[in-house]
């Protein structure tokens, strides 16, 4: 067993913000061919999706005025798995977020991170797991689930252009609808006391489905308390309710840090 190492706060924010971000950047939907299999009932912004699947992407990632680029994939099953994977000319990066716990397995560093998605929703204000990431990648605004599943509950000033949620902390999460009706102009969640955002994500260029819309392009800004993460995604294809294989292969020489 591999034994673990205690790194600073200001560390661990910064590896927890790397993971979540990475993850948070699949928000959008993709560029050309996208397939999906169709189903015959209508669904109010409830989208109907087992899996969703990212063959190929570009990310732009800024942090602290520091920039990167990564190409990358992503996979999600809601009922069990996010699984992304970072590569500049080897893998630099995989990743996944279970419904209780993650990994993020840095190669670059010979290190992999682990810990409970708990400290996730403490860096972010927002839970954190395959299915609320999944809700996030489409702009889906299913109140039912927001309010039964995570816990939020709709706040007055709601309106159809506009849906207000607050968790148990007060934290706000906004909503504005474009004027068709259908989908999300821009997800924010908001600080509880100062109304300061956590993090934002505006979402355009949206394509038509069977029984929903899909964003295709996505501008994510993060703050982490100190300088702000922007994130630009595009994706080159979105595959819908095809099942993938994931592997993240962590070699036993690696060093394994716990965030807590």
């Amino acid at each position: 067993m591999l034994s673990t190492f205690q790194i600073n706060r200001k560390a661990q924010i910064y590896c927890a913000l790397v993971l979540i971000f990475i993850v948070v950047a699949g928000m959008g939907g993709c560029r050309s061919q996208r397939r999906v299999v169709a189903t015959d009932a209508v669904y109010n912004q409830c989208f109907p999706i087992e899996s969703f699947f990212v063959p190929s992407c570009r990310l732009e990632l800024s942090i602290g005025g520091q920039s990167f680029s990564l190409n990358g994939s992503i996979y999600i099953r809601p009922d069990s798995v996010f699984f992304f994977r970072g590569r500049m000319l080897i893998d630099v990066v995989r990743g996944a977020v279970y419904r209780d716990s993650f990994v993020l397995v840095n190669y670059l560093e010979r290190v992999f991170y682990t810990g409970r998605n708990e400290f996730l929703q403490n860096i972010t204000g927002f839970p954190i797991n395959p299915e609320s990431l999944m809700m996030l990648f489409t702009a889906d605004r299913c109140e039912a689930a927001y309010r039964d599943k995570f816990n939020f509950a709709t706040t007055a000033g709601s309106r159809a252009d506009r849906i207000l949620m607050h968790d148990q902390y007060r934290n706000v999460l906004e909503f504005i609808i474009n004027p068709d009706g259908q989908t999300v102009e821009n997800i924010t969640l908001s600080n509880s006391q100062q109304r300061q955002p956590l993090f934002s994500a505006v979402y355009s260029d949206f394509n038509q489905f069977e029984h929903f819309k899909l964003p295709t392009s996505l501008n994510i800004t993060a703050h982490d308390g100190n300088a702000p993460i922007r994130i630009r995604a595009n994706f080159q294809q979105i595959v819908l309710n095809q099942p993938q294989r994931i592997n993240i292969n962590i070699p036993s020489s690696f060093q394994m840090v716990v965030l807590e």
